[in-house]
């Protein structure tokens, strides 16, 4: 338990790294890290802040999209939403000083980033012990909706993102946010979270985490008969 809970954290402080480092190139993010950039540059809000506040819109719409509360779970996905959106803000303050100049070395920042974002999914998706309620929509989407077609579910998942960046763009007359390195995200990040499933294997306790998820449904059966 202790070593999954190690390799969650891991996961989270390498996401907000890639997702800062791809902010930081100004080529291009992932679909909700570029609408959260829109939002941002909009409003004078920071990106994380953003962040956390579209995480807890869409956390409610996926529990009205599953017509449940998810009860302790919906809990912990808060909380991963969010450290994730105010680690970014961390990583955005620590690479303040650094200056990346250069289209050539904005691409190599930003693929960089893209691959730690992968790989820091990877690790997550492996761990499963929570879900961003960004993660939880397409699985919502694809089990409930979609008959488990995950393409039609990542392509409405992110559509939406894409839709509210591309929107405050064109009111701004200003694209931030959506580049290459989106389209890259959006086509690719799939295959790249395979590519690093190949190369980490973590060996986690899977007993463990079943307790764990067998604990927790247990008090939120209890508090619910109460």
């Amino acid at each position: 338990m202790a070593k999954g809970l190690f390799w969650l954290c891991f996961s989270v402080l390498l996401n907000a790294f890639g997702n800062a480092l791809t902010i930081k190139a100004a080529f291009g993010s992932a679909p909700w890290t570029a609408a959260s950039i829109n939002i941002s540059y909009a409003t004078g809000l920071t990106v994380g802040t953003v962040l956390v506040m579209m995480g807890s819109i869409v956390l409610i719409a996926d529990d009205l999209l599953r017509r449940r509360w998810n009860g302790i779970k919906d809990i912990f996905n808060f909380l991963y939403m969010l450290s994730f959106g105010y680690l970014i803000d961390f990583w955005l303050f620590a690479l303040q000083t650094f200056t990346i100049s250069g289209w050539i070395v904005r691409i190599g920042v930003c693929v960089s980033g893209i691959l730690c974002i992968a790989a820091a999914l990877s690790i997550y998706f492996q761990v499963n012990l929570v879900l961003h309620p960004f993660d939880d929509l397409l699985k919502i989407l694809r089990e409930q909706y979609l008959h488990g077609n995950v393409v039609r579910a990542q392509r409405i998942s992110l559509g939406i993102p894409l839709a509210i960046g591309l929107t405050i763009s064109l009111f701004r007359h200003q694209f931030v946010g959506i580049n290459l390195g989106t389209v890259i995200s959006f086509l690719c990040m799939g295959y790249f979270i395979l590519l690093f499933d190949h190369y980490i294997h973590l060996h986690i306790n899977r007993d463990a985490l079943t307790h764990w998820h067998r604990q927790h449904a247990f008090h939120r059966l209890k508090h619910s008969k109460a």
